[in-house]
């Protein structure tokens, strides 16, 4: 892959990130708090938490790739 795509491919993927993380993605995995049935916490933590977690998890994996691939010194 060469390095214009690489850098569209982890625009995109970090853009996701950020939206999914802290905006609408959460209505997705937001519990009904009505709803009697409904799991509030994977893994001893709340779900919204874990939720914003991964997709840090992601953007930092987009940086990391960035860092190593993109940003170097060419002289």
């Amino acid at each position: 892959m060469n390095r214009k795509t690489l850098s569209i491919v982890l625009v995109c993927v970090f853009l996701t990130a950020v939206t999914m993380g802290s905006g609408p993605g959460i209505r997705l995995i937001n519990p009904d708090p009505t709803d009697p049935h409904a799991v509030f916490t994977i893994w001893g933590l709340p779900k919204i938490y874990v939720w914003g977690l991964l997709w840090y998890v992601v953007q930092l994996g987009a940086i990391l790739i960035a860092y190593f691939k993109l940003w170097k010194d060419d002289a």
